[in-house]
């Protein structure tokens, strides 16, 4: 062998090593196929989607059907003799549509009522595909806290919730097992279309006694996952609609989504109420139906007292003392109410649940002084690599990940990226951690917030696009009202910290009115008519939208009548420049 040929295999060795070591830590291939091969999913959780993975109406009894598996949540159909009635209408026009074509094939009478067992967007957004004669739309009942409900999920912290809500949910996952109380949400479905339709009729009492298409039902105030839920009571065939009080999993006490937490006893309280009817049928917005008055008790039972249980001992903790982690390590359900199969932990956890109940109570301090004034993560993350150095960090981070430990290489591997976001090593460190942390989880919704973490990590995932794209799908069917309302947290003081202006805006349309006044680095909303301002545009609701839309015209292309400004266009375009779009 000459030198030539000794130099080729050398060469040959040293790219054979070097790509070999890429390939186990994630670099120079696909990320896609490297994070789905850790990521293998919990058995259980596998399992459980035969729950909900075949799209079908099931019978519960005469003239009583629910639509299972065609999207996250359940579409209910209630037949009467004068038409019909449904409850909850899923998350996107597309299911829906599939679902009210399955309704016809049972009944050809027309749609009546529609009801909203609560806010959501996945019981809420596919409501247009049920109505029909957009002349005679049917009634949509619903209890009259949703209209603030909905309100203030647009008008305040709606793009932190929706990027968690796709990382919770995987909707963006290349491949997801399922969302834990469904197969996969479809929010607005693959066109981005929405369907949400504003309710017209609203109850406010406890129980409220309605006949619908000539069905006597009652409508009962429910709180729980939510505090506008109604459930639905057909006493003289003992049948309750549930909503989402009780579904087959573990109940999302605190949704990592970003909710406040759920009020536990509150809770506990509607399942109470149910158990006191005594239900024969019990059918919830999501998974399947239940029949039988002794096993619906039992399930009523452990449900309620499993949420009892953690809102207790994590109470009795807090009074000890003790952090939220430390009550974490310490509170989980007795072995008969774990092994229950309506309280496996495949959507939301005792953990979880454990640290909302906290924060409800007490706020996010500990009570530990160390608390009071934290470093920002990036600040803690430079003075450890100061301390300790990017190379020691890293290999205790590999040796970390070599013997499992994966949320330590995960902590290890993030201070080092937020020091510097070029270290292929640390990124892939943590891709692979994330991924690892994934396979472990049996929630549906730790395991899909792990994993598009991961992607989103390796620019595999973009959700900003998807947003973008909903934001504005969201914007045409969303009342202008909530709209102006959400300009004040979308206010940018650092760039207009010296502005103190009024602007006025007329609707020539809908004769509607809304003053935004700034001033000491905030924007204040009014809705009614003034005599004052420094801007006044006149306008209709549709130019309106389309100028806080991310795709608007340029200001100095509507026509004559279609916007009409006083004091000055370019004033009011550094006014509106002061709010953030997306």
């Amino acid at each position: 062998m000459d030198d030539r040929q000794v130099l080729v295999m050398v060469l040959l060795g040293v790219l054979a090593l070097y790509f070999g070591n890429r390939i186990l830590t994630g670099s120079g291939h696909s990320y896609r196929d490297r994070i789905l091969t850790l990521a293998k999913p919990d058995r259980d959780l596998v399992t459980h989607t035969k729950e909900f993975n075949v799209p079908e109406v099931i019978k519960v009894t005469e003239d009583v059907y629910v639509a299972v598996g065609y999207a996250l949540a359940n579409s209910i159909l209630l037949e009467g003799p004068n038409g019909l009635v449904v409850v909850d209408v899923t998350e996107s026009t597309e299911s829906a549509t599939k679902i009210m074509a399955a309704f016809r094939n049972i009944s050809d009478k027309p749609i009546k009522a529609i009801v909203y067992t609560h806010n959501h967007a996945d019981h809420t957004v596919g409501a247009s595909s049920f109505i029909e004669d957009v002349n005679n739309p049917p009634d949509i009942w619903a209890h009259k806290k949703i209209m603030q409900e909905m309100k203030r999920a647009f008008s305040t912290v709606n793009g932190a919730t929706y990027t968690r809500a796709m990382r919770q949910f995987g909707v963006l996952l290349p491949e997801s097992v399922n969302a834990g109380i469904g197969l996969k949400l479809t929010y607005g479905g693959s066109s981005g279309g929405m369907g949400l339709v504003y309710p017209n009729k609203f109850v406010s009492k406890a129980v409220t006694d309605v006949t619908i298409a000539g069905i006597p039902v009652q409508i009962i105030h429910i709180p729980g996952e939510t505090d506008d839920q109604i459930g639905v009571w057909i006493a003289d065939r003992k049948i309750f609609l549930c909503a989402d009080d009780v579904y087959r999993a573990f109940p999302n006490l605190y949704a990592i989504r970003g909710t406040p937490s759920r009020d536990l006893m509150q809770w506990v309280n509607s399942l109470d109420i149910m158990i006191e009817l005594g239900p024969e049928y019990l059918i919830p917005s999501h998974t399947r139906p239940l029949q039988g008055k002794r096993y619906i008790r039992e399930t009523l039972t452990a449900y309620r007292d499993a949420i009892q249980y953690v809102h207790d001992q994590t109470v009795r903790y807090i009074n000890q003392g003790l952090t939220k982690e430390e009550i974490v390590e310490l509170v989980k359900l007795p072995p008969h109410l774990a092994a229950h199969p309506f309280l496996r932990e495949f959507y939301g956890t005792v953990a979880w649940s454990v640290k909302g109940v906290f924060t409800s109570y007490i706020g996010w301090f500990s009570g530990d002084a160390v608390e009071l004034s934290p470093f920002t993560p990036k600040t803690k993350a430079e003075k450890m690599v100061r301390l300790v150095g990017a190379n020691k960090l890293m290999d205790a981070a590999k040796a970390a990940y070599k013997d499992k430990d994966y949320q330590w290489a995960l902590e290890l591997s993030s201070h080092v990226l937020l020091t510097n976001r070029d270290n292929t090593e640390a990124r892939d460190i943590k891709i692979d951690s994330l991924s690892s942390l994934g396979a472990l989880q049996k929630s549906a919704n730790g395991r899909n917030y792990y994993l598009t973490t991961a992607f989103e990590e390796a620019s595999e995932i973009n959700i900003k696009n998807q947003k973008s794209k909903l934001r504005e799908n969201a914007i045409k069917i969303i009342p202008v009202s909530q709209i102006i309302h959400a300009l004040p947290v979308r206010f940018k003081p650092e760039e207009c910290s010296s502005m103190s202006e009024q602007l006025y805006f007329e609707f020539t349309d809908t004769n509607q009115h809304a003053v935004v006044t700034i001033r000491n680095s905030i924007a204040i909303v009014t809705e009614s008519p003034s005599s004052t301002y420094d801007v006044k545009v006149s306008l209709t609701e549709a130019v309106f939208k389309e100028i806080i839309s991310s795709r608007t015209r340029a200001l100095t292309a509507y026509s004559v009548g279609e916007l009409v400004v006083e004091g000055g266009l370019m004033k009011f375009r550094n006014i509106m420049g002061c709010f953030e779009r997306d």
